[in-house]
């Protein structure tokens, strides 16, 4: 197992730690998601988990030489990645503050945030992810296995955001369209 395996790893620790610790109230603790959340709690849970398990068995899968990349670089760049998509999960959910729950609902006086990153990107919390998984795939330096975790991730994303945005329209109307005119969903100039 490589060094970039293992701090893939102590990294992926890193963010259930930090997830847990920066949940306020019962409200943000709460595992039942409520009626808007159309099933996509549990479909980013899956790919979550079915992610950790590809990057569990890459180590496997690279002693047989499925997949393996030999390029020591892609390691570290992975790493770099995961640290990045570390810090945008953290600066989205501090700035949500009680906000930021675990399954799709508004509490109640919630209102829309627009401040950093909110105002450039509607969803960083799941980009941060997004980029923590896809750095982990590359850490472990494993293509079938980046592939499968990008493919997985983009997807349940995307059904993610759509339901997301649907409650927060119901909830918040003609503000939240105006607010989405002027923000990226979850990537600058592309989505």
């Amino acid at each position: 197992m490589t060094i970039t395996t293992v701090s893939a790893y102590l990294l992926i620790a890193c963010y259930f730690v930090m997830e847990r610790s920066l949940r306020k109230g019962e409200q943000a603790l709460k595992l039942k998601p409520g009626l808007a959340d159309a099933g996509s709690s549990q479909v980013l849970w899956s790919s979550g988990t079915i992610g950790i398990l590809l990057v569990i068995t890459a180590p496997i899968l690279n002693t047989y030489e499925v997949g393996y990349w030999s390029h020591a670089n892609v390691g570290w760049l992975g790493l770099t990645l995961m640290l990045g998509g570390l810090a945008m999960r953290y600066w989205a959910a501090k700035t949500l503050g009680e906000f930021y729950t675990r399954t799709l609902q508004v509490i109640e006086g919630q209102k829309i945030v627009n401040q950093a990153p909110y105002n450039v990107i509607r969803h960083p919390g799941y980009l941060g992810t997004l980029l923590m998984e896809i750095g982990a795939g590359l850490a472990v330096t494993n293509w079938v296995v980046l592939i499968a975790i990008v493919v997985i991730g983009i997807t349940s994303r995307a059904y993610r955001i759509g339901v997301e945005e649907k409650m927060l329209e119901a909830s918040f109307g003609e503000e939240y369209k105006i607010y989405a005119d002027k923000t990226w969903k979850l990537v600058p100039f592309l989505y």
